[in-house]
């Protein structure tokens, strides 16, 4: 906490001389304004070929960004129109702010779930209003720099976290497609109730569901057709076959829609359960922070913000980490600015809630989409949204008619390659720590929920870090010049509180052993608290008493004077190189005496 506050104060200092230093030099407010509005960047240098490429990236992206939105919105607990609300305001607010050109903002699996885990049987509004909540702490963090945090979350938690959300996701859409009305959210939960009601399967849905994926599968797969792309017949059909495989699931949509609206039009009782109703429209304007009523009841808004709890800061960590990675992995050789991605994705949230979004973040299938269509800037996202607005204006009858079993197909087909458990033995094979953090994240998330296995992924990460410092690796040597020998340490991450006691018994204990004088290689040490200062100066005492001398060596004058400060009887002695080793030798001689 205190260190916290401690950046968060330090960063205040940073802002406010920043705006000072900004209103008496014009030059810098522009270039700071260009560095946060990013649109400012590119706009001015905007030509056609930018434009067309934009456009057809836009409409590729639009294209799988709808009936993903219409899946991820149910997966969430909120009717299907709620993931358009997000997909189109996401994509407008991050053409003006966003830093990567890539990045699709909208609704994905990941935040869905995430969603879920706190709004069940809440009313949608939780939703709405957990996505300004976490877009406030998206800008903050980006304003303050605090995006460090999430460093603290290693690789294999963010693998294992997406293994095991791939599965959950997997496991809660296997209701959809066996067509087993049952409330479970959680992954055992809904597998142990559809095995108890196998006999309630419905077989229409499963099997359009099982059709569905196969439909996915084999269509990703054309692009692996091998043709001749020397002739121009060769490179259309290879073209033909990239955009047939990028729209496989807005292909699968409308097929199955199609034919249950066929099946409707003919007075014949569809098989299929179907998305039902999707509320037309564009939603009103609304500031996100009103009472939330629920029947009869009203709860107050900060009764809501008490409820959402830990979800306010764990879904923007998730996010944000999401979106780093994004920008990561497409700007391969560039810097990423992580603090503008923040504030981007930040407004996105806050100026989506305003619009009934749910909180959104960036989407790696979508950006692949994207950068695999040639996108050039984030304008492209003016299309894809353009897209969803006009199925929000049009399309929404017809939306009706989507089967609850096609969504789930396209769900459990997008997330199923995002599992890798092969990738566990290379994390316990490289540290235990690695693989513990795996292990330990992999499976807290499946039985106790996401948010508990991701924190305590993160907490037995933060673990290993403890240990490094509390029981640090110390070289030991002993060391013979001529007639003079004497015992060499050297702890290799330093020496602060946690380690001093763990330092004084491992010497203490080697001199009983072998009595000889105690060199302390210092040149890893780049700090010293008051802690480890005192600790240095008992250990010289216990040495003394054992008729022995402890010498520091190589530590920088800065910290000598600490020592010297802090004990005004210091009595250590100090070598600058090992080479005054040869100057010391009537001194340890006289102490071996």
């Amino acid at each position: 906490m205190v260190i916290a506050a401690d950046v968060v104060g330090r960063s205040g200092k940073r802002f406010r001389k920043l705006a000072v230093d900004t209103c008496c030099d014009p030059g810098r407010l522009v270039k700071n304004v260009k560095r946060r509005v990013h649109i400012l960047n590119w706009i001015t240098s905007y030509g056609s070929r930018d434009l067309v490429e934009d456009f057809i990236a836009g409409v590729t992206v639009g294209l799988t960004i709808i009936p993903q939105s219409l899946a991820y919105a149910p997966l969430a607990g909120l009717p299907p129109q709620y993931g358009l609300y997000a997909a189109y305001m996401g994509a407008l607010v991050y053409i003006i702010f966003g830093s990567v050109k890539e990045v699709s903002v909208g609704p994905t699996s990941l935040m869905a779930l995430l969603i879920v885990q706190y709004t069940t049987d809440k009313p949608m509004e939780y939703a709405i209003l957990l996505a300004f909540l976490v877009g406030i702490v998206e800008l903050l963090m980006g304003i303050f720099k605090l995006g460090f945090l999430v460093s603290f979350i290693p690789i294999p938690v963010t693998s294992a976290f997406t293994s095991a959300t791939s599965i959950i996701i997997i496991g809660t859409q296997l209701k959809n497609l066996f067509g087993i009305p049952t409330k479970g959210n959680g992954f055992f939960t809904t597998v142990y109730r559809i095995a108890t009601n196998l006999s309630e399967t419905n077989v229409a849905d499963l099997l359009l569901g099982l059709f569905g994926c196969a439909f996915l599968l084999s269509i990703q797969q054309v692009t692996k057709i091998q043709i001749n792309t020397e002739t121009p017949r060769g490179k259309f059909l290879k073209k033909f076959l990239w955009y047939l495989s990028l729209s496989r699931n807005a292909l699968i949509v409308l097929i199955s829609s199609v034919l249950a609206y066929i099946w409707h039009s003919n007075g014949s009782s569809v098989p299929f359960k179907l998305s039902g109703k999707v509320t037309p429209g564009i939603p009103g304007f609304e500031f996100p922070i009103y009472d939330v009523h629920n029947g009869n009841e009203t709860i107050p808004y900060w009764q809501v913000v008490r409820e959402l709890g830990s979800s306010i800061i764990l879904t923007p960590m998730v996010a944000i980490l999401a979106n780093v990675s994004i920008a990561k992995a497409f700007t391969t050789g560039k810097i990423v600015d992580a603090s503008q991605e923040m504030i981007a994705l930040g407004l996105c949230n806050i100026v989506g809630s305003f619009f009934s979004a749910m909180p959104t973040c960036g989407a790696f299938t979508r950006s692949a989409v994207s950068h695999s269509s040639g996108v050039r800037t984030p304008l492209a996202g003016l299309y894809s949204a353009s897209m969803v607005l006009l199925s929000l204006s049009l399309l929404t009858p017809y939306f009706y008619f989507i089967p609850k079993t096609t969504l789930g197909a396209v769900l459990i087909c997008s997330v199923m390659f995002m599992i890798d458990l092969k990738i566990a033995k290379t994390f316990w094979k490289a540290s235990k720590i690695d693989g513990m953090c795996w292990t330990g994240c992999f499976l807290c998330s499946l039985f106790a929920g996401v948010e508990v296995g991701l924190l305590f992924g993160i907490f037995i990460g933060i673990l290993g870090l403890l240990k490094v410092w509390v029981r640090p690796m110390i070289q030991q040597e002993s060391v013979s010049r001529e007639e003079l020998r004497y015992l060499k340490y050297r702890p290799e991450v330093g020496l602060f509180f946690p380690a001093v006691d763990y330092l004084r018994t491992e010497i203490v204990a080697s001199a009983i052993e072998q009595p000889l004088p105690i060199v302390l290689d210092c040149s890893a040490i780049f700090g010293l608290d008051h802690t480890s200062s005192k600790g240095l100066e008992e250990l010289r005492k216990e040495l003394d008493r054992m008729e022995l001398k402890l010498i520091l060596l190589n530590l920088r004058d800065d910290l000598k004077l600490k020592l010297e400060a802090l004990n005004t009887d210091c009595q250590l002695i100090f070598w600058k190189n090992e080479d005054e080793a040869a100057n010391a030798r009537d001194l340890v001689i006289s102490i071996r005496k």
